[in-house]
């Protein structure tokens, strides 16, 4: 079997309960965790905002209103800086919680039309994988049911850089969001609440994902035995994931995001990025689609009058005035918060050079300029606020950095998705900045640091082929992961 054979319910994967509460933000669940399945909690309204046309609120509710992103609108825009960073990834699951009913009138603010309006103008018509498509593809099936167990779900190759809504909550809730349509015309599937073994397949044929809580997820395996799909959610310790997997559970939630710090909830291949499992174990080798190139460090800091980390670099004698465009991707959690990983350009390769670059740091920060304008001086430092109070500014990672004047000027934007940029700062230096590449310090965190780098549209990498440590050796190293393998698919950078 390869991975063009494998169909959407013969795997197991991650999820991220309540995704917009993580201390990893949106793109680091996708891009450093491989994480494909996430849940948002829709509202239509929230406790001092105004009323909202064709958009919704996230939060958890009144009581719990913290959040990294702040309305779906947000989110999408998130989802589409993705599709730039990783834009042949493995299919992707949502999950709308919705907390309101849908207003019924198709022309209202927050109908059900409404909501499939902005689904498909912010993310396109050809990503998305509808209720329709499903029965498209079995000719002669009038329900969503009839058609999986006629010719079963797509495969992962079909699936390939899709999205795919699925809406939970109470019955009566999501029926609002039909209005007068059926549930092929609509862009999202609803699910039913597994409470008891009667509940799969349940009386509606248009029902083919099932939702349960941790106590109920052992009915999984009548899920994926009726040849539907499942998600369990608050499987938040290694006994009840055991129980989830023991079970065949599709899609299995959990709070626990960071997987170095609590290995047992994984689903991604640590060496491949592959984000599923399959349910029977025996995995074809796969590898997630895209190139990323991960750099490990345990250092000191890029600080202060002399720096500490692992560069990963060119020699740009040759040719100084360079432009690059990367994401940064972070743990952004369990770890200091000044680990850095950045696109650092050099005047040499001592650890008290001149130098400039743009940083991702682990958390609380924005993404930062920091530079060195003469050998063995200060750093200074340029912070700035890009996610407009909407979207944390702690998981952005979209940098540029651009090489001009034959080396000597640098200058630096961020980005939130990719598309629009604002600079962050810019310095001209007496001496060019030969040495270009990307670095990783750890603060001197004993577990070290490690960040991804990606170049957005499958763009040609940049030619970053030697690695040193820079600054003080002592007992600091890198270039190896933490569990002391090679950097995780580097393929020649």
């Amino acid at each position: 079997m390869t991975h063009d054979d494998l169909r959407y319910n013969e795997v197991r994967q991650k999820s991220a309960h309540n995704a917009f509460q993580q201390l990893e933000g949106i793109y680091d669940q996708v891009a450093y965790w491989r994480i494909r399945s996430l849940e948002l909690d829709l509202h239509k309204g929230k406790l001092g905002y105004g009323g909202l046309k064709g958009d919704w609120y996230i939060y958890h509710g009144a009581h719990d209103p913290n959040t990294s992103v702040h309305r779906l609108s947000d989110f999408l825009r998130i989802w589409r800086g993705i599709r730039r960073a990783i834009p042949r990834h493995e299919v992707i699951t949502v999950f709308l919680d919705i907390k309101d009913a849908f207003h019924t009138t198709p022309s209202a603010a927050q109908s059900g039309d409404a909501l499939d309006r902005l689904l498909v103008q912010e993310l396109g018509e050809d990503r998305l994988y509808r209720p329709m498509d499903v029965v498209e593809a079995a000719p002669g099936s009038d329900t969503l049911q009839a058609a999986i167990q006629a010719t079963g779900w797509p495969t992962l190759a079909k699936l390939r850089g899709k999205l795919l809504f699925v809406l939970t909550g109470p019955a009566d809730v999501l029926e609002t969001y039909l209005g007068s349509k059926s549930p092929l015309e609509r862009v999202a599937f609803l699910s039913g609440k597994v409470e008891r073994a009667s509940d799969v397949p349940g009386a509606d044929p248009d029902i083919v994902f099932f939702n349960m809580n941790d106590k109920k997820v052992k009915l999984a395996s009548l899920v994926h035995q009726a040849g539907f799909a499942s998600r369990g959610y608050y499987i938040n310790d290694e006994a009840r994931w055991k129980t989830a997997v023991k079970h065949d559970c599709h899609h299995i939630a959990t709070d626990h995001i960071n997987a170095r710090e609590d290995r047992w909830s994984q689903t991604a291949r640590p060496q491949t990025g592959f984000p599923f499992q399959k349910l029977d174990g025996n995995m074809p080798p796969v590898t997630e689609a895209g190139e990323i190139c991960g750099v490990w460090a345990r250092s000191g800091d890029i600080w202060g009058r002399e720096d500490s980390f692992y560069y990963h670099f060119a020699d740009c004698r040759a040719r100084p005035d360079n432009r690059y465009e990367l994401y940064i991707s972070g743990a952004n959690s369990f770890g200091n918060d000044w680990l850095k990983g950045g696109l650092i350009a050099r005047a040499s390769l001592a650890g008290n050079a001149p130098y400039f670059g743009v940083f991702r740091i682990a958390e609380h920060h924005s993404l930062r300029v920091q530079y060195r304008i003469g050998a063995g001086g200060s750093t200074v430092a340029r912070e700035k606020s890009l996610g407009s109070g909407v979207i944390a500014e702690d998981t952005l990672m979209f940098v540029r950095l651009h090489i001009t004047q034959r080396g000597h000027t640098a200058r630096a934007w961020g980005s939130v998705d990719g598309v629009a940029w604002s600079e962050i700062a810019s310095f001209s230096f007496d001496q060019p900045l030969k040495y270009q590449g990307i670095g990783v310090s750890s603060h001197g965190e004993s577990k070290g640091a490690k960040f991804l780098f990606g170049v957005p549209n499958d763009a040609p990498r940049p030619r970053f082929t030697r690695g040193r440590l820079i600054g003080p050796r002592g007992e600091n190293r890198g270039g190896a992961d933490w569990d002391g393998a090679a950097r995780w698919r580097i393929t020649g950078w």
